[in-house]
Order: C-alpha cells, then sequence, then structure tokens
C-alpha cells in the first residue's frame, strides 16, 4: 500500500492537467497512488487521462457518468485511496518540488490527523495580481498545533482562524474517509471546501500548521473569471451553494455522526458568519450598482434577513470608521465614505425592518449594527435611529417581500 493518495478531480479545462500531474510525479518521494476523479468531462480530458495513466503506473482514474460537483468527485477519490495519508490538488495547481517528502517527515516526527501547509500563489492577470497579496496572507497559516474541539473552534473564528481549503492539507486518510462518510451524498461546488472541513475538523483530535511552508503553486485566476463583473444569476448560484453548504452543516450536527458537544451552536454561527461574509462580498464587490436592488433580492430569498442585515451593518460600521478618521470631512474620501455609510444603513434598515429581524439572536448581527451605530453617532453622521428611513435613494427594499 502506498504511505500517501493523492486526489484530483477533473472536469473539463484539460489544459492544466498534464503539468499538475508532472509536479507530483516528479516528486522525491515516490511511494504514492494519484486519484484522477474526472467528474464527466466533456472535453478531452479523458484521452488527457489515458495518456497520462499509459506514463505511471501510480496513476489510477475513475470516470462519473453524470457530472455530480466536487463534493462528488473528492468523496469517490477518498472512497478509493489506500495511502496511510490523503491530500487533495486542484487540476490547475501543483506542487514544490520535495513537498512530499517534507510533509512525509513531519508526519514521522510529529503524528497528527491534519498537516496544514503553505501556499505560494501565482497570478494569472492583472486582477489576480492585485488580489494576490491578500489571498497569499490567507491561505499561509500561522505555525501552531491545536488540540481536539479547539480545532473546529479555532477555524472559523473571524480573528485567529486559518482557512478552509481542502487542498494544501494533508490529512490522515482514515479521517477524511470517516469525513466524506458522514457528508450528504449531495452536489455541491467551492463550499464544499468550508462543508467538509467543518466535519473534517469535529472528528480530528490534531491538527498541525507547518512554518515556512509555501509548497502549494496555487494558480489564481487560471481558467476563471476573477476581477469581472458578476452576473445576477452568477450571484444566485454564490447564494445558493453557500446557504446549502450551512443547511448540510446544520444536518450533520443533528446527525448521528456528529460527536457530541456542547458549542454546536456557536460553531455553526461562525460557518454560517464565513458564507455570508462570501456572499456579501461577491454582491458588493462584483456586481454593478445597477443590480444592487436584484441582487439583494436574490440572497434575502436564500439567507435570513438578521444574517444579511449583518453584513450591510459591517459595511456601514467600516464607511463610518473610515470617515470619523477623515481629518478633512469635505475632501472626496470623506464625502465618499459619508455617501457609502448611510447608503448601507439604509438598506440595512430597510431589509431588517422587512423581515422583522429586532428579535434576532444573531451575535454577529447584533454586534455589527451596535459598532456601526456607535461610528455613525461619534462621526456625528446620525445621532438617534430614525424610526423611518431619513432618504429614500433605497426606498425599493420596503419593497422586496411586498
Amino acid at each position: 500500500m502506498p504511505i500517501l493518495s493523492i486526489v484530483i478531480p477533473a472536469y473539463n479545462n484539460s489544459r492544466f492537467l498534464p503539468e499538475c500531474v508532472s509536479s507530483v510525479l516528479s516528486q522525491d518521494f515516490r511511494d504514492i497512488e494519484i486519484i484522477i476523479v474526472d467528474d464527466a468531462s466533456t472535453d478531452d480530458t479523458p484521452a488527457i487521462i489515458d495518456d497520462l495513466k499509459k506514463s505511471d503506473s501510480r496513476i489510477r482514474a475513475i470516470r462519473h457518468e453524470l457530472n455530480q460537483g466536487t463534493l462528488a468527485a473528492r468523496s469517490t477519490g477518498v472512497q478509493y485511496a489506500q495511502g496511510a495519508f490523503t491530500m487533495f490538488i486542484d487540476q490547475d495547481d501543483g506542487l514544490r518540488p520535495g513537498t512530499l517528502s517534507k510533509l512525509v517527515k513531519i508526519s514521522h516526527q510529529h503524528p497528527a490527523d491534519i498537516y496544514h501547509f503553505g501556499v505560494q500563489v501565482k497570478a494569472a492577470n492583472a486582477a489576480a495580481q492585485e488580489a494576490s497579496a491578500g489571498m497569499s496572507t490567507f491561505l499561509n497559516p500561522t505555525p501552531r498545533t491545536i488540540h481536539g474541539e479547539a480545532i473546529l473552534q479555532i477555524q472559523f473564528s473571524e480573528v485567529s482562524g486559518f482557512d478552509w481549503h481542502l487542498h494544501h492539507k494533508m490529512f490522515r486518510t482514515e479521517l477524511v474517509q470517516r469525513a466524506y462518510r458522514a457528508a450528504e451524498h449531495t452536489r455541491l461546488l467551492l463550499s464544499d471546501d468550508l462543508y467538509m472541513n467543518f466535519i473534517i475538523d469535529s472528528l480530528a483530535c490534531e491538527y498541525i500548521a507547518v512554518p515556512d511552508s509555501p509548497w502549494y503553486f496555487y494558480h489564481l485566476g487560471r481558467g476563471d473569471t476573477l476581477g469581472s463583473t458578476l452576473s445576477i444569476p452568477a450571484l444566485h448560484l454564490v447564494a445558493q451553494r453557500d446557504a446549502k453548504a450551512l443547511a448540510l452543516i446544520r444536518q450533520f450536527v443533528e446527525s448521528s455522526a456528529a460527536p457530541a458537544r456542547a458549542d454546536w451552536d456557536e460553531r455553526t454561527a461562525d460557518a454560517r458568519d464565513r458564507l455570508i461574509e462570501h456572499t456579501m462580498n461577491e454582491w458588493k464587490d462584483n456586481l454593478p450598482d445597477t443590480k444592487k436592488h436584484a441582487g439583494l433580492i436574490d440572497i434575502l430569498a436564500c439567507w435570513q434577513a438578521d444574517t444579511v442585515a449583518g453584513e450591510l451593518y459591517r459595511y456601514t460600521r467600516d464607511y463610518a470608521y473610515a470617515y470619523l478618521q477623515q481629518p478633512d470631512k469635505t475632501s472626496s474620501t470623506a464625502v465618499n465614505s459619508r455617501k457609502k455609510a448611510l447608503e448601507y444603513l439604509e438598506m440595512a434598515r430597510h431589509a431588517e425592518r422587512g423581515h422583522q429581524s429586532s428579535d434576532s439572536h444573531n451575535q454577529r448581527y447584533q454586534s455589527m449594527k451596535a459598532i456601526a451605530e456607535q461610528h455613525l453617532k461619534d462621526s456625528r453622521l446620525v445621532t438617534d435611529p430614525p424610526q423611518q428611513p431619513t432618504t429614500h435613494r433605497y426606498a425599493w427594499i420596503r419593497h422586496l417581500f411586498s
């Protein structure tokens, strides 16, 4: 049996697959198997995989007859994994030479369930280059060892958490097989990483973040539309997928596969906050202003109002604070911050009123609202919260559910 199983989900976009596989086959640690799961590709991926299999007997291939999504593709790969440890690599990424031998050596010295190593972000275009610094900070872990229940408690924490990509981590195979058995067999893309990390964390006993380890080549912007404007249908998919991931997490927490712990409500809330944060940032940053109205309707159809309002108050908080810090309140920066703070404030108020969020027990929503209103008062943008909106610029929100 091999020491290490490498699972590579593949769906179309075949031009990068040989480079990815080559980065694994060329490693100095050779006691591996590569499991490529073709999720019913419609391009030349099957032919590319056949050629790769002929080049090295360590490559195994499995094909789905119907496209099932990344969650199912990875689950299939894990099911067939024979190694003591399993890693996931995206088909357009790769590994730095020497990565596997270093990880296996660490596993001998420090037995654990999860080994989290770092990335080197390789930007494919100008938009990716602009985003690469922030991505590198997020994706490269803080060196530490975490035990037991604290793994899940920390991962989705807003302050001290770590990223939830399944790639650039090495898992004990028995753990990920158990986790995928506990997961729902359903179609899920993108947000499946967070969903599966939630389950894996809850079942793990020890997590190790490896210092100075930028060994995963993360090709940001390859084959995607990073930096382009978002359409309403695309935003709807984002909101729908993130909401589905939360629903699946709640199903897991209520299932017999979930271990007993006293803080499930708090941990589920952490995951919820990270998911809605993603949805709302996509709405704010990538949807044109002319489509914000329709986009918010779509999000509110998928998410509870207090959860959405909490993110709108987060934007209000940030712009109000930016205005407060400006020494010249007549500067263009100050004027824009003031304008944005009041716009998001009005959107938040209308959204929460439309759904009776005043009785919410959502702590993030309550916290964001309290801080935002304090910044607004400190900057004298408002005095006390009015009973009715002060402007009618976003009056359309009143009718979202009429």
